[in-house]
Protein backbone atom coordinates (compact mmCIF):
# COMPACT_ATOMS: atom_id res chain seq x y z
CA UNK A 1 0.00 0.00 0.00
CA UNK A 2 1.45 3.58 -0.84
CA UNK A 3 2.59 5.56 2.16
CA UNK A 4 1.78 9.13 3.55
CA UNK A 5 3.48 11.45 5.67
CA UNK A 6 1.75 13.48 7.71
CA UNK A 7 3.81 16.59 9.26
CA UNK A 8 2.63 17.68 13.12
CA UNK A 9 3.79 20.33 14.94
CA UNK A 10 5.57 22.91 12.55
CA UNK A 11 4.41 26.13 13.52
CA UNK A 12 2.16 28.59 11.68
CA UNK A 13 3.93 29.62 8.80
CA UNK A 14 2.43 33.30 8.69
CA UNK A 15 4.41 34.06 11.74
CA UNK A 16 7.47 32.56 10.89
CA UNK A 17 7.64 34.11 7.32
CA UNK A 18 7.19 37.20 8.79
CA UNK A 19 10.04 36.52 11.41
CA UNK A 20 11.74 35.27 8.89
CA UNK A 21 11.87 38.55 6.55
CA UNK A 22 12.19 40.80 9.90
CA UNK A 23 14.88 39.38 12.07
CA UNK A 24 17.69 40.18 9.44
CA UNK A 25 16.65 43.43 9.54
CA UNK A 26 16.32 44.09 12.74
CA UNK A 27 19.65 42.70 13.08
CA UNK A 28 21.35 45.05 10.45
CA UNK A 29 19.34 48.19 11.63
CA UNK A 30 20.97 47.88 15.17
CA UNK A 31 24.14 47.18 13.99
CA UNK A 32 24.10 50.53 12.04
CA UNK A 33 24.34 52.05 15.04
CA UNK A 34 26.74 49.99 16.35
CA UNK A 35 24.28 47.74 18.24
CA UNK A 36 23.57 44.20 18.91
CA UNK A 37 21.01 42.35 20.25
CA UNK A 38 21.06 40.63 23.87
CA UNK A 39 22.23 37.25 23.73
CA UNK A 40 19.29 35.59 25.30
CA UNK A 41 16.89 37.67 22.59
CA UNK A 42 19.08 36.63 19.53
CA UNK A 43 18.63 33.04 21.00
CA UNK A 44 15.40 33.45 20.99
CA UNK A 45 14.87 34.30 17.19
CA UNK A 46 17.54 31.58 16.59
CA UNK A 47 15.44 28.63 17.53
CA UNK A 48 12.14 29.96 17.03
CA UNK A 49 13.00 29.93 13.06
CA UNK A 50 14.72 26.15 13.55
CA UNK A 51 11.11 25.41 15.74
CA UNK A 52 9.24 22.46 13.73
CA UNK A 53 12.12 22.02 11.47
CA UNK A 54 12.10 17.55 10.36
CA UNK A 55 15.56 17.57 9.55
CA UNK A 56 16.67 18.35 13.44
CA UNK A 57 14.57 15.50 14.73
CA UNK A 58 11.56 13.93 15.50
CA UNK A 59 8.86 11.56 16.88
CA UNK A 60 8.15 9.11 14.06
CA UNK A 61 4.41 7.29 14.37
CA UNK A 62 3.26 4.68 11.92
CA UNK A 63 -0.14 3.20 11.39
CA UNK A 64 0.47 -0.12 10.11
CA UNK A 65 -3.15 -0.71 8.63
CA UNK A 66 -2.79 1.56 5.69
CA UNK A 67 1.27 2.74 5.70
CA UNK A 68 0.95 5.81 7.43
CA UNK A 69 3.93 8.09 9.11
CA UNK A 70 3.06 10.66 10.86
CA UNK A 71 6.16 12.54 12.03
CA UNK A 72 6.39 15.10 14.74
CA UNK A 73 9.29 17.75 15.26
CA UNK A 74 11.39 18.20 18.09
CA UNK A 75 9.82 22.11 19.64
CA UNK A 76 12.55 24.78 20.11
CA UNK A 77 11.55 24.96 23.98
CA UNK A 78 11.61 28.68 23.99
CA UNK A 79 9.83 31.12 26.60
CA UNK A 80 9.35 34.13 24.62
CA UNK A 81 6.61 33.95 21.46
CA UNK A 82 6.80 30.79 19.86
CA UNK A 83 2.82 29.65 19.36
CA UNK A 84 3.66 25.97 19.25
CA UNK A 85 6.17 25.94 22.29
CA UNK A 86 3.79 28.38 24.46
CA UNK A 87 0.69 26.32 23.54
CA UNK A 88 2.51 23.13 25.05
CA UNK A 89 3.61 24.90 28.21
CA UNK A 90 0.23 26.53 28.69
CA UNK A 91 -2.07 23.44 28.08
CA UNK A 92 0.75 21.64 30.24
CA UNK A 93 1.05 24.22 33.07
CA UNK A 94 -3.03 24.45 33.35
CA UNK A 95 -3.46 20.69 33.73
CA UNK A 96 -0.33 20.90 36.19
CA UNK A 97 -2.15 23.48 38.30
CA UNK A 98 -5.74 21.85 38.36
CA UNK A 99 -4.37 18.24 39.40
CA UNK A 100 -1.82 19.07 41.14
CA UNK A 101 -1.71 22.51 43.03
CA UNK A 102 -5.18 24.14 43.10
CA UNK A 103 -7.21 22.76 46.15
CA UNK A 104 -10.90 22.16 45.46
CA UNK A 105 -12.37 25.51 47.06
CA UNK A 106 -13.54 28.47 45.63
CA UNK A 107 -10.54 30.85 43.44
CA UNK A 108 -11.17 34.16 42.28
CA UNK A 109 -8.47 36.13 39.87
CA UNK A 110 -6.87 39.28 40.76
CA UNK A 111 -5.45 41.30 37.52
CA UNK A 112 -3.26 43.44 39.06
CA UNK A 113 -1.64 46.11 36.53
CA UNK A 114 0.82 48.96 37.53
CA UNK A 115 1.14 52.82 36.34
CA UNK A 116 2.17 53.46 32.73
CA UNK A 117 5.22 55.25 34.01
CA UNK A 118 6.39 52.02 36.55
CA UNK A 119 5.73 49.43 33.77
CA UNK A 120 8.99 49.64 31.77
CA UNK A 121 10.76 49.67 35.22
CA UNK A 122 9.56 46.32 36.84
CA UNK A 123 9.81 44.55 33.51
CA UNK A 124 13.79 45.93 33.58
CA UNK A 125 13.94 45.05 37.10
CA UNK A 126 12.64 41.55 38.21
CA UNK A 127 13.36 41.83 41.97
CA UNK A 128 11.57 45.48 42.10
CA UNK A 129 8.19 43.40 40.13
CA UNK A 130 8.56 40.70 42.74
CA UNK A 131 8.77 43.14 45.58
CA UNK A 132 5.19 44.65 44.38
CA UNK A 133 3.80 41.41 43.89
CA UNK A 134 5.04 40.31 47.47
CA UNK A 135 2.78 43.35 48.36
CA UNK A 136 -0.19 43.05 46.45
CA UNK A 137 -0.46 39.57 47.63
CA UNK A 138 0.20 40.72 51.15
CA UNK A 139 -2.63 43.37 51.14
CA UNK A 140 -5.32 40.47 49.63
CA UNK A 141 -4.64 37.91 51.99
CA UNK A 142 -4.57 40.16 54.66
CA UNK A 143 -8.24 41.70 53.70
CA UNK A 144 -9.52 37.69 53.81
CA UNK A 145 -8.00 37.44 57.61
CA UNK A 146 -9.76 40.37 57.92
CA UNK A 147 -13.40 39.45 56.61
CA UNK A 148 -13.15 35.73 57.76
CA UNK A 149 -12.22 36.80 61.28
CA UNK A 150 -9.10 34.40 60.87
CA UNK A 151 -5.90 36.07 61.75
CA UNK A 152 -3.59 33.23 61.89
CA UNK A 153 -5.05 32.14 58.36
CA UNK A 154 -3.25 31.83 55.73
CA UNK A 155 -4.59 31.59 51.41
CA UNK A 156 -2.35 30.83 48.35
CA UNK A 157 -1.99 32.26 45.11
CA UNK A 158 -0.20 31.03 41.99
CA UNK A 159 1.02 34.41 39.72
CA UNK A 160 1.80 34.69 35.92
CA UNK A 161 3.97 37.82 35.40
CA UNK A 162 2.38 38.62 31.54
CA UNK A 163 4.35 40.76 29.59
CA UNK A 164 2.68 41.49 26.79
CA UNK A 165 -0.73 43.04 25.66
CA UNK A 166 -2.96 41.93 23.10
CA UNK A 167 -0.85 44.62 20.69
CA UNK A 168 1.67 42.64 21.37
CA UNK A 169 3.53 45.82 23.22
CA UNK A 170 5.40 45.30 26.58
CA UNK A 171 2.41 45.64 29.21
CA UNK A 172 4.01 43.75 32.63
CA UNK A 173 1.11 43.10 34.51
CA UNK A 174 -0.03 40.07 37.46
CA UNK A 175 -2.77 37.70 36.76
CA UNK A 176 -3.32 35.81 40.20
CA UNK A 177 -5.36 33.05 40.73
CA UNK A 178 -6.13 33.36 44.47
CA UNK A 179 -8.20 30.80 46.81
CA UNK A 180 -11.07 32.83 47.83
CA UNK A 181 -10.87 32.68 51.14
CA UNK A 182 -8.18 31.08 53.62
CA UNK A 183 -7.03 27.82 55.06
CA UNK A 184 -7.30 27.76 59.18
CA UNK A 185 -6.97 24.81 62.15
CA UNK A 186 -10.46 24.84 64.08
CA UNK A 187 -10.56 23.45 67.46
CA UNK A 188 -10.01 19.90 66.31
CA UNK A 189 -6.78 21.17 65.05
CA UNK A 190 -8.28 20.32 61.43
CA UNK A 191 -7.59 22.46 58.69
CA UNK A 192 -10.45 23.47 56.89
CA UNK A 193 -11.49 26.08 54.31
CA UNK A 194 -13.24 29.46 55.36
CA UNK A 195 -14.22 31.48 52.28
CA UNK A 196 -15.12 34.93 51.61
CA UNK A 197 -16.36 37.06 48.83
CA UNK A 198 -15.48 40.44 47.99
CA UNK A 199 -17.20 43.41 47.04
CA UNK A 200 -16.77 45.93 44.64
CA UNK A 201 -15.89 48.87 47.63
CA UNK A 202 -13.38 45.89 49.13
CA UNK A 203 -11.34 45.95 45.79
CA UNK A 204 -11.50 49.85 45.67
CA UNK A 205 -9.82 49.65 49.27
CA UNK A 206 -7.66 47.23 48.35
CA UNK A 207 -5.98 48.94 45.18
CA UNK A 208 -5.55 51.96 47.04
CA UNK A 209 -3.45 50.30 49.83
CA UNK A 210 -1.73 48.51 46.89
CA UNK A 211 -1.06 51.50 44.90
CA UNK A 212 -0.28 53.47 48.62
CA UNK A 213 2.18 50.84 49.99
CA UNK A 214 3.85 50.26 46.19
CA UNK A 215 4.47 53.64 45.71
CA UNK A 216 6.59 53.72 49.02
CA UNK A 217 8.74 50.83 48.63
CA UNK A 218 9.87 52.03 45.35
CA UNK A 219 10.39 55.34 46.59
CA UNK A 220 12.35 53.53 49.66
CA UNK A 221 14.16 51.56 46.53
CA UNK A 222 15.52 54.95 44.90
CA UNK A 223 12.56 55.18 42.77
CA UNK A 224 10.67 58.32 43.66
CA UNK A 225 9.95 60.03 40.40
CA UNK A 226 9.53 59.19 37.04
CA UNK A 227 12.48 60.22 35.74
CA UNK A 228 14.51 57.49 37.14
CA UNK A 229 12.10 55.04 35.65
CA UNK A 230 12.46 55.40 31.68
CA UNK A 231 16.35 55.89 31.70
CA UNK A 232 17.80 54.65 28.58
CA UNK A 233 21.20 52.64 28.72
CA UNK A 234 23.26 53.26 25.70
CA UNK A 235 24.24 49.79 25.87
CA UNK A 236 20.97 48.27 26.19
CA UNK A 237 19.45 47.36 22.91
CA UNK A 238 16.39 44.72 24.96
CA UNK A 239 15.73 48.20 26.68
CA UNK A 240 15.32 50.56 24.15
CA UNK A 241 13.20 48.22 22.12
CA UNK A 242 10.98 47.91 25.11
CA UNK A 243 10.71 51.81 25.86
CA UNK A 244 9.28 51.96 22.03
CA UNK A 245 7.32 49.02 22.71
CA UNK A 246 5.62 50.06 26.01
CA UNK A 247 5.13 53.87 24.28
CA UNK A 248 3.38 52.51 21.38
CA UNK A 249 6.11 53.62 18.96
CA UNK A 250 9.20 51.95 16.70
CA UNK A 251 12.70 52.24 17.80
CA UNK A 252 14.47 51.41 14.58
CA UNK A 253 13.40 51.31 10.83
CA UNK A 254 11.84 54.06 8.55
CA UNK A 255 8.97 54.86 11.23
CA UNK A 256 11.77 54.78 14.07
CA UNK A 257 9.74 57.31 16.47
CA UNK A 258 6.41 57.38 15.08
CA UNK A 259 3.26 55.61 16.52
CA UNK A 260 2.48 52.26 15.51
CA UNK A 261 -0.45 51.88 12.64
CA UNK A 262 -3.75 51.88 13.63
CA UNK A 263 -7.09 50.68 12.23
CA UNK A 264 -9.40 52.50 13.66
CA UNK A 265 -13.21 51.74 12.48
CA UNK A 266 -15.71 53.43 15.68
CA UNK A 267 -15.77 56.91 17.25
CA UNK A 268 -14.16 56.77 20.80
CA UNK A 269 -16.14 56.55 23.65
CA UNK A 270 -15.58 55.90 27.54
CA UNK A 271 -15.59 52.61 29.10
CA UNK A 272 -16.68 52.42 32.45
CA UNK A 273 -15.20 50.33 34.99
CA UNK A 274 -17.04 46.52 35.55
CA UNK A 275 -18.20 45.52 38.70
CA UNK A 276 -15.21 44.43 41.49
CA UNK A 277 -12.43 46.95 39.57
CA UNK A 278 -11.17 49.99 40.70
CA UNK A 279 -8.08 52.23 39.78
CA UNK A 280 -6.07 54.62 41.95
CA UNK A 281 -3.28 56.83 40.30
CA UNK A 282 -3.01 54.36 37.44
CA UNK A 283 -2.81 51.22 39.59
CA UNK A 284 -5.73 48.75 38.82
CA UNK A 285 -7.13 46.02 40.43
CA UNK A 286 -9.55 43.63 38.45
CA UNK A 287 -11.61 40.90 40.49
CA UNK A 288 -14.93 39.72 39.15
CA UNK A 289 -13.39 36.27 37.85
CA UNK A 290 -14.43 33.49 39.92
CA UNK A 291 -15.26 29.71 40.26
CA UNK A 292 -17.05 27.65 42.91
CA UNK A 293 -14.72 24.90 44.45
CA UNK A 294 -16.78 21.88 41.78
CA UNK A 295 -16.37 24.45 38.19
CA UNK A 296 -12.61 22.69 37.49
CA UNK A 297 -13.09 23.07 33.57
CA UNK A 298 -13.59 26.42 34.39
CA UNK A 299 -10.98 26.91 36.80
CA UNK A 300 -8.75 25.09 33.95
CA UNK A 301 -9.85 27.38 31.64
CA UNK A 302 -8.76 30.25 33.79
CA UNK A 303 -5.12 28.52 34.01
CA UNK A 304 -4.73 28.31 30.41
CA UNK A 305 -5.93 31.57 29.80
CA UNK A 306 -3.44 33.58 32.30
CA UNK A 307 -0.58 31.04 30.78
CA UNK A 308 -1.54 31.88 26.94
CA UNK A 309 0.82 32.67 24.48
CA UNK A 310 1.10 36.41 23.27
CA UNK A 311 0.25 36.12 20.06
CA UNK A 312 -3.39 34.47 18.68
CA UNK A 313 -2.44 32.95 16.02
CA UNK A 314 -6.07 33.78 14.63
CA UNK A 315 -5.86 36.84 14.78
CA UNK A 316 -2.87 37.20 12.28
CA UNK A 317 -3.12 38.54 9.47
CA UNK A 318 -0.55 38.43 6.17
CA UNK A 319 -1.58 41.74 3.92
CA UNK A 320 -0.58 41.77 0.13
CA UNK A 321 1.99 44.13 0.83
CA UNK A 322 4.02 41.81 3.26
CA UNK A 323 2.81 43.78 6.33
CA UNK A 324 1.01 41.52 9.26
CA UNK A 325 -2.31 42.70 10.46
CA UNK A 326 -3.23 41.87 14.37
CA UNK A 327 -6.57 41.85 15.27
CA UNK A 328 -7.04 43.16 18.91
CA UNK A 329 -8.83 41.34 21.80
CA UNK A 330 -11.45 44.33 22.41
CA UNK A 331 -11.52 47.22 20.83
CA UNK A 332 -9.65 50.44 22.21
CA UNK A 333 -11.78 53.29 23.71
CA UNK A 334 -10.64 55.22 20.61
CA UNK A 335 -12.08 52.82 18.32
CA UNK A 336 -9.08 50.55 17.04
CA UNK A 337 -9.25 47.02 16.45
CA UNK A 338 -6.00 46.34 15.05
CA UNK A 339 -2.43 46.95 14.07
CA UNK A 340 -0.90 46.78 11.47
CA UNK A 341 3.33 46.30 11.66
CA UNK A 342 6.15 45.48 9.02
CA UNK A 343 7.98 42.42 9.62
CA UNK A 344 10.62 44.63 11.26
CA UNK A 345 8.47 46.35 13.37
CA UNK A 346 6.94 43.20 14.06
CA UNK A 347 10.00 41.48 15.33
CA UNK A 348 10.98 44.61 17.00
CA UNK A 349 7.86 44.36 19.32
CA UNK A 350 8.59 40.62 19.68
CA UNK A 351 12.34 41.13 20.66
CA UNK A 352 10.90 43.30 23.83
CA UNK A 353 8.08 40.96 25.22
CA UNK A 354 11.39 38.51 25.52
CA UNK A 355 11.67 37.07 29.44
CA UNK A 356 14.62 37.60 31.03
CA UNK A 357 16.49 34.52 31.45
CA UNK A 358 16.53 32.60 34.87
CA UNK A 359 13.42 34.69 35.84
CA UNK A 360 10.57 32.50 37.02
CA UNK A 361 7.15 34.06 34.97
CA UNK A 362 5.42 31.62 37.23
CA UNK A 363 4.90 32.00 41.30
CA UNK A 364 3.64 29.91 43.69
CA UNK A 365 2.40 31.94 47.34
CA UNK A 366 1.22 30.86 50.40
CA UNK A 367 -0.13 27.47 51.47
CA UNK A 368 0.68 26.94 47.71
CA UNK A 369 4.24 27.85 47.92
CA UNK A 370 6.55 24.63 47.55
CA UNK A 371 8.03 24.61 51.15
CA UNK A 372 4.80 25.31 52.93
CA UNK A 373 4.00 23.60 56.01
CA UNK A 374 0.26 22.90 55.29
CA UNK A 375 0.56 22.13 51.29
CA UNK A 376 0.83 18.45 51.98
CA UNK A 377 -2.73 18.92 52.98
CA UNK A 378 -3.81 21.26 51.01
CA UNK A 379 -3.16 20.19 47.40
CA UNK A 380 -5.17 17.33 45.60
CA UNK A 381 -3.83 13.82 46.13
CA UNK A 382 -2.53 13.15 42.44
CA UNK A 383 -4.07 9.27 41.87
CA UNK A 384 -1.69 6.60 41.84
CA UNK A 385 -3.65 3.65 40.47
CA UNK A 386 -1.74 1.27 38.05
CA UNK A 387 -3.56 2.26 34.55
CA UNK A 388 -2.96 6.18 35.23
CA UNK A 389 1.33 4.95 35.38
CA UNK A 390 1.05 2.77 32.61
CA UNK A 391 -0.75 5.58 30.48
CA UNK A 392 1.68 8.39 31.82
CA UNK A 393 4.60 5.82 31.20
CA UNK A 394 3.38 5.83 27.49
CA UNK A 395 2.50 9.55 27.19
CA UNK A 396 6.26 10.03 28.52
CA UNK A 397 7.40 8.02 25.79
CA UNK A 398 6.72 10.54 23.54
CA UNK A 399 6.89 14.13 25.14
CA UNK A 400 10.47 12.91 26.69
CA UNK A 401 12.01 14.50 23.98
CA UNK A 402 9.50 14.90 21.04
CA UNK A 403 8.49 17.85 22.44
CA UNK A 404 9.50 20.14 25.23
CA UNK A 405 11.57 18.43 28.31
CA UNK A 406 9.13 17.72 31.06
CA UNK A 407 8.99 15.79 34.61
CA UNK A 408 7.93 12.54 34.56
CA UNK A 409 4.13 12.79 36.20
CA UNK A 410 3.61 15.93 34.02
CA UNK A 411 0.66 14.76 31.11
CA UNK A 412 2.66 13.79 27.54
CA UNK A 413 1.56 14.91 24.18
CA UNK A 414 -1.09 12.61 23.36
CA UNK A 415 -2.94 13.45 26.83
CA UNK A 416 -2.73 16.75 26.65
CA UNK A 417 -4.10 17.25 23.05
CA UNK A 418 -7.15 15.13 24.04
CA UNK A 419 -7.42 17.34 27.67
CA UNK A 420 -7.48 20.42 25.33
CA UNK A 421 -8.76 19.99 22.12
CA UNK A 422 -10.67 16.05 22.06
CA UNK A 423 -8.39 14.98 19.71
CA UNK A 424 -6.91 11.45 20.20
CA UNK A 425 -2.89 11.84 18.80
CA UNK A 426 -2.28 8.43 18.28
CA UNK A 427 -5.35 7.91 15.72
CA UNK A 428 -4.44 7.35 12.42
CA UNK A 429 -6.09 10.06 9.96
CA UNK A 430 -6.95 8.01 7.51
CA UNK A 431 -7.82 4.82 8.63
CA UNK A 432 -8.89 5.50 12.00
CA UNK A 433 -6.87 2.86 13.53
CA UNK A 434 -4.26 3.19 16.72
CA UNK A 435 -0.61 4.20 15.52
CA UNK A 436 2.72 3.42 17.18
CA UNK A 437 5.91 4.99 18.14
CA UNK A 438 8.59 4.01 15.73
CA UNK A 439 11.39 5.55 17.20
CA UNK A 440 12.78 8.81 18.46
CA UNK A 441 15.21 10.29 15.56
CA UNK A 442 17.07 13.09 17.39
CA UNK A 443 20.77 12.90 14.99
CA UNK A 444 20.33 15.49 12.66
CA UNK A 445 22.00 13.93 10.05
CA UNK A 446 19.37 10.46 10.33
CA UNK A 447 16.97 12.86 10.67
CA UNK A 448 17.41 14.42 7.42
CA UNK A 449 17.94 11.01 5.62
CA UNK A 450 15.02 8.99 6.72
CA UNK A 451 12.77 12.12 5.88
CA UNK A 452 14.49 12.28 2.60
CA UNK A 453 13.47 8.35 1.91
CA UNK A 454 9.91 8.75 2.95
CA UNK A 455 9.70 11.46 0.50
CA UNK A 456 11.47 9.48 -2.46
CA UNK A 457 9.11 6.47 -1.97
CA UNK A 458 6.01 8.34 -2.06
CA UNK A 459 2.80 6.79 -3.48
CA UNK A 460 -0.55 8.48 -4.29
CA UNK A 461 -2.24 10.01 -1.39
CA UNK A 462 -5.07 8.07 0.69
CA UNK A 463 -8.70 9.35 0.54
CA UNK A 464 -8.96 11.18 3.75
CA UNK A 465 -12.55 10.80 5.68
CA UNK A 466 -15.48 13.19 5.59
CA UNK A 467 -14.91 15.63 7.77
CA UNK A 468 -11.40 14.90 9.02
CA UNK A 469 -9.19 17.99 10.27
CA UNK A 470 -6.71 17.99 7.15
CA UNK A 471 -4.06 19.62 9.41
CA UNK A 472 -0.22 19.27 8.08
CA UNK A 473 -0.27 16.61 5.92
CA UNK A 474 2.47 16.32 3.19
CA UNK A 475 1.72 12.84 0.74
CA UNK A 476 4.77 11.14 0.99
Amino acid sequence: MPATVELRGAGDPRLRAAVAAGYPRLVAALAAHGRTLPRHVDREFQRYLLCGDPSLGFAWLECAGCAHHRLVPFSCKTRGFCPSCAGRRMAEGAAELVDRVLPHVATRQFVLTVPWRRRWLLARRSDLASGVLRIALRTIERFYRGSTGRTHGRSGAVTVIQRFGSAVNLNLHFHIVHLDGLFDRGADEALRFFGATPTTADVEALVVDIGTACEAWLAGQGFAGEAEDATEDDDDVQGILQLASLTGTHAVGDRAKRAVRRVVTLAGRPFPLPPRCAAFDGYNLHANVSFSASDRGGLERLCRYVLRPPLAMERLETLPDGRVRLGLKRVWSDGTTAIELSPLELTEKLAAIVPPPRVNQVRYHGVLAANAAWRPEVVPKVPTSSAAEAEARQARRLSKRATVRVEASSPGWADLLWRVFQVDGWRCAFCGGTMRLRMIVDVPPAATRIAAGLLRDRGPPHPRPAGEDQGAYADA
